[in-house]
């Protein structure tokens, strides 16, 4: 039987994305964009913990969730690069300048999706 709460944090991680694709334009701060796809990613690793039937955590550590997901047998090792995600969702919201680090936001974005996608497979199965 599919999870409930993996079922509406999928809704909200779809929401958190369309809102990351709005931010593209370059002359958007990385800062904002980067705390919506960290949004996305975090509601969507917490969705897949749930379709294994484990309650997350509440926290925004993207590594946490990661290293959750692992020792439930799951192989993350192509998903450990959102790691970097973290940074986004406490330092660059609070900071007036943060550094920018260059992110290839559309590639990003697409790895998000493609990420809900396969938790949702997974949600189906």
């Amino acid at each position: 039987m599919a999870s409930p709460e993996a079922s509406r944090l999928l809704r909200v991680a779809r929401r958190d994305l369309k809102m990351a694709r709005r931010l593209l334009d370059p002359e958007v701060e990385e800062a904002s964009w980067g705390w919506a796809t960290q949004q996305c990613l975090e509601k969507t690793l917490k969705a897949w913990l749930h379709t294994l039937g484990t309650k997350p955590p509440p926290t925004h550590d993207l590594a946490r969730l990661l290293l959750l997901l692992q020792e439930l047998d799951v192989n993350v090792g192509d998903l450990l690069s959102f790691r970097a995600f973290t940074t986004f969702a406490v330092q660059t919201r609070y900071e007036d300048e943060p550094d920018e680090l260059g992110l290839d936001r559309v590639s990003w974005s697409n790895r998000a999706e493609a990420l809900i996608e396969l938790v949702q497979s997974k949600l189906s199965s």
